[in-house]
């Protein structure tokens, strides 16, 4: 959906905004090709029910499947063990989301080693972190594939002209660990652009504007795909082995519609191309679809409301704002997203709808922690603006309710309730911190909607750790692999920014375990 951008210079351009945010774009992956299918969950079958025509040929080792952060990685390293390898990328240019990256997480990098820091953070601690966030229910031995890997996947992309800044560290206090390297300047761009320049300077071919359909499966094995170029016409390529590296479904509208996401109201942050077709095409080869059970890169913000804004980024961290849900009743600890930002996503996606509740202290609390005075002025023009019946201004919380069309005695009850708390200083409901219990007594007060910005899906393509496609016992799919956020199994229901970029990590390592396994399987 098209966003609306409010005129104050401080609202408009997002002056100002937090670390949070800008944790979105730097745990990203790359992109895939366009969606020729409905997203739903086919059931397998040995050949594609369409049947194609082809005007082209092609006979190829190895083809990868989108041009983002890990199949860039892909391409690099089957060609450089001599793979003769296509990549596909849909778009006019490869990099997908993998272009809004900052940085990679690494442990034991020659950067960490000349800085002295290499011992500072060991895989006990990475582990120990995420096994209890996820109450074990991760398989720690991809992690410990990935981590043990990755000092040696920084340095590879460096001999392949990745370039760094050389600084290394939290990620602006939002990881646990002194983890994240810095790509030179920030930019993803230095990354995505040595690596397709690596790969054609390998003798890899590149061919953008070009989607990949269906893929060509013959007894069980996958034996190649058909592609549509620019001009329409159609590619068959012939291949020992198959790389999926679409970079997730959430611009799939159905896909996502079926999993319990109305994005009438969302935004998605991430680059064009995010429609499925790695999840649809492994599924029609008999994979298993885990991406129920897998997470977004997501956060709150307010519809048509400019997601980078000052504003936008201020107040929908949680914190000392009031949430309550569709029937007007608090519902959660608004802090849960402190140590982990994606919780705020998963306690407004636990409602049919959230809203959240400001009243002048709580605004004057923004104004002084975040040394914002515009605030109340980009609050009335964002109520003003009310682009999609969901941002309101009122003098009571009667009216407030009846605005937002929420059952006004409840609301006052609730209202009433957290009060109490804010007063007493303890959170009896919901454990809420001390510093955070803000009363709303003082008007006008301020509702709005809680609605999703999506930046990707993580996840979906069931995959061992040698990056094969499996089927639901467990079985490798012959000649068919995945990498990147397609088949991403490090995480569960929430993406934990406590490993900094330990996805874009995993984009880069899944890409060279796919097409290593690949080469050794299937083109050797």
């Amino acid at each position: 959906m098209a966003t609306i951008n409010l005129s104050r210079r401080n609202f408009l351009r997002g002056a100002g905004v937090t670390a949070a945010a800008v944790a979105a774009a730097g745990m990203l992956s790359g992109c895939g090709p366009q969606s020729a299918g409905d997203g739903s969950d086919a059931p397998a079958t040995e050949t594609s029910t369409t049947t194609y025509e082809p005007a082209e040929t092609m006979d190829v080792d190895i083809v990868v499947v989108g041009g983002g952060a890990s199949g860039v990685a892909a391409t690099v390293q089957a060609a450089e063990l001599g793979a003769n390898t296509l990549l596909l990328e849909k778009n006019s240019k490869c990099g997908g989301n993998g272009q809004l990256t900052e940085g990679m997480f690494a442990l034991n990098s020659q950067m960490q080693k000349d800085q002295g820091t290499s011992n500072d953070v060991t895989f006990r601690q990475i582990i120990s972190a995420e096994q209890e966030f996820f109450n074990y229910r991760i398989n720690a031995l991809l992690w410990k594939d990935m981590v043990e890997a990755s000092g040696d996947d920084i340095d590879w992309m460096a001999s392949h002209g990745v370039k760094f800044s050389g600084v290394i560290d939290n990620y602006h206090g939002l990881g646990k660990f002194d983890c994240f390297h810095w790509f030179e300047d920030g930019k993803g761009s230095n990354y995505i652009d040595p690596m397709v320049a690596s790969a054609e300077s390998l003798g890899a071919t590149v061919m953008t504007e070009t989607s990949a359909l269906d893929l060509i499966i013959d007894n069980g094995q996958v034996k190649g795909l058909y592609a549509e170029k620019a001009d329409g016409s159609i590619l068959q390529v012939n291949a020992k082995a198959v790389i999926l590296c679409s970079g997730g479904y959430a611009q799939n509208e159905e896909i996502m519609l079926e999993r319990g996401w109305d994005l009438t109201y969302s935004t998605n942050n991430g680059i064009e191309g995010h429609d499925g077709d790695g999840l649809r095409m492994a599924i029609s080869a008999g994979a298993n679809d885990v991406s129920r059970e897998r997470c977004f890169l997501r956060e709150a913000y307010s519809y048509g409301i400019d997601f980078f804004a000052t504003m936008s980024q201020t107040i929908h961290r949680g914190g000392p704002v009031l949430w309550v849900n569709e029937d007007a009743e608090r519902y959660t600890n608004e802090n849960c997203g402190h140590f982990v930002p994606q919780c705020v996503g998963n306690a407004v996606h636990t409602q049919n709808a959230s809203y959240q509740i400001m009243s002048q202290e709580i605004i004057d609390y923004f104004v002084q922690a975040n040394d914002y005075p515009e605030l109340t002025a980009d609050l009335d023009e964002a109520a003003e603006a009310c682009p999609g019946e969901n941002f309101y201004k009122a003098d009571t919380i009667a009216e407030l309710a009846e605005k937002q069309g929420l059952d006004a005695t409840t609301l006052q009850a609730t209202v009433e309730r957290y009060n109490e708390l804010c007063d007493k200083g303890e959170d009896d409901d919901f454990d809420k911190e001390s510093e955070f219990l803000i009363p709303v007594k003082t008007g006008p007060f301020y509702i709005m909607r809680q609605d999703m910005a999506f930046w990707t899906s993580i996840g979906g393509i069931d995959s061992n750790r040698k990056m094969e496609v499996i089927t639901a016992k467990g079985e490798p799919i012959p000649g068919l692999y995945s990498a990147g956020t397609d088949c991403c199994n490090l995480y569960r229901e929430t993406y934990t920014m406590s490993i900094p970029a330990s996805c874009n990590a995993n984009n880069c390592y899944s890409g060279r375990t796919a097409a290593k396994n690949a080469y050794e399987t299937c083109v050797k």
